[in-house]
């Protein structure tokens, strides 16, 4: 955690890093060095510091337990705990809102409670028809517990629950899957101890590439929600039809008008001029992904890159994406030619072998492939992806090999993505879409790619 905000401590600063099961011993210095010390000390915490964090152990030491109220210490030394966003928080926005309703939170790890225990709290929550968070899955070490949980969860839920993925929530190297419960197993391998994994109950639903949990107003009010296309991001959902109204037919009545909306925002906008008819339908779907039409202040293409990938998706080309999420967002008629290499066995090798994050390793297996030549090359989230691509293009210099037909690069984040996404732009005459600045993300990337293919296939 300390590596994570280093560059927000101060120089003068003493920085004591401490190590898994040496909790205890760091509450006791910092609550020594507060008071006989007279110094200002800041505890790091993980998400939020309440939450499955140190603020509990700091305050057990500071007080009496026995008394029941606030020690001397504890009075005369001030404390303050700041919130934070927690993994439950983080990942449930990722994956789109599967924490709508009631939901429990669980930690597998069993360094400090037994499993008889966890066993008993997973088992009352499995017959519970309630969300589960589950943190702390899977370490290096401690692998069993995930096996033991799933055979918990699969005695008293439907093998179809939709189950959403997180590793590493809000930093680089981010995944995000949505899966069902049947079909967690084949994805042991990705999970970890920065991963959390939510469980959905009767109430969740897979809507393009959101999860989602029902809050219960379609128990109490008759509103309208599109039906989602498989080409679509997964905005709507429709109800049950009313008598004498199709299910297709609502959800096609939602889709329309949206289209309508963003045709005529875009038409509105003072810089489409400048921009292609084929331009504007894909910017019109970035505006529509994102409900937000200032995208379209961002957006720059450069090369005539939709006439080029819809050459590309017309001549059968490759998909490469950074991340799984982008891959799982792409609509299924072309999904054959889709390919991820995130988390190939060869990717892990690369990124412990030449230190690189598992997404640009997974871009440079996928040059050693010979899958960069020629095909589209979209990165949807990785800042370090989009460096890798770069790097391949500006080692290959005038050789046509390394050079991808088409590049859309729309990684989100404020470490380096708008440096990255730059640094496309610079990339001498190969076609490429990029969102410029700290925005962006996997639903414009998905959205983008989307429309070249609805477009070339009609």
């Amino acid at each position: 955690y300390i590596e994570l905000i280093k560059d927000t401590i101060p120089g003068s600063a003493e920085v004591i890093i401490g190590r898994m099961g040496t909790e205890v011993d760091r509450a006791k210095k910092a609550v020594e060095l507060g008071k006989h010390k007279n110094k200002n000390v800041v505890v790091v915490s993980g998400g939020d510091a309440g939450i499955y964090g140190m603020a509990g152990l700091i305050i057990e030491v500071m007080g009496d337990s026995d008394s029941g109220i606030a020690s001397k210490l504890d009075r005369e030394m001030e404390i303050e705990i700041v919130p934070g966003i927690t993994a439950a928080s983080a990942s449930a926005a990722l994956l789109g809102a599967p924490l709508s309703n009631d939901f429990a939170v669980v930690s597998l790890s069993d360094l400090l409670v037994p499993w008889s225990e966890i066993e008993k709290k997973l088992e009352g929550l499995a017959k519970m028809d309630i969300t589960i968070v589950i943190y702390n899955p899977k370490s290096k070490t401690r692998t069993a517990q995930l096996e033991k949980a799933y055979e918990i969860l699969m005695r008293f839920r439907n093998a179809n629950t939709v189950v959403g993925i997180v590793r590493n929530a809000e930093r680089e190297g981010c995944e995000v899957v949505i899966t069902t419960l049947k079909d967690l197993p084949g994805y042991y391998h990705r999970i970890d101890m920065s991963t959390t994994i939510i469980i959905g109950c009767s109430g969740t639903r897979k809507l393009g590439a959101r999860m989602v949990t029902r809050r219960g107003y379609e128990r109490k009010y008759d509103y309208e929600r599109g039906d989602v296309n498989e080409e679509d991001e997964g905005i709507a959902v429709s109800p049950a039809p009313a008598a004498g109204c199709g299910y297709v037919d609502a959800g096609n009545r939602v889709w329309e008008k949206s289209k309508a909306i963003v045709r005529d925002i875009v038409s509105k906008y003072q810089g489409s001029l400048s921009l292609s008819d084929l331009e504007k339908r894909v910017a019109g779907r970035v505006v529509f992904a994102n409900a937000d039409p200032s995208f379209l202040d961002l957006l720059v293409f450069k090369h005539h890159p939709v006439e080029t990938g819809i050459r590309c998706i017309k001549n059968g080309k490759m998909i490469i994406t950074d991340i799984e999420m982008v891959k799982a967002g792409i609509n299924k008629r072309y999904s054959k030619k889709v390919q991820c290499f995130v988390n190939a066995p060869e990717t892990i090798e690369i990124a412990k072998r030449e230190k690189l994050t598992r997404t640009a390793a997974g871009i440079r297996l996928a040059k050693e492939k010979r899958l960069i030549h020629g095909n589209i090359v979209i990165i949807g989230n990785s800042p370090s992806a989009c460096q890798e691509v770069c790097a391949l293009v500006e080692k290959g210099g005038a050789s046509e090999e390394q050079k991808p037909a088409l590049v859309v690069a729309t990684p989100v984040g404020f470490v380096n993505a708008a440096e990255m996404k730059e640094k496309v732009l610079s990339m001498g005459n190969i076609p490429c879409i990029v969102i410029r600045g700290p925005r962006g993300g996997t639903p414009s990337a998905v959205a983008i790619i989307n429309e070249i293919i609805e477009i070339a296939h009609r």
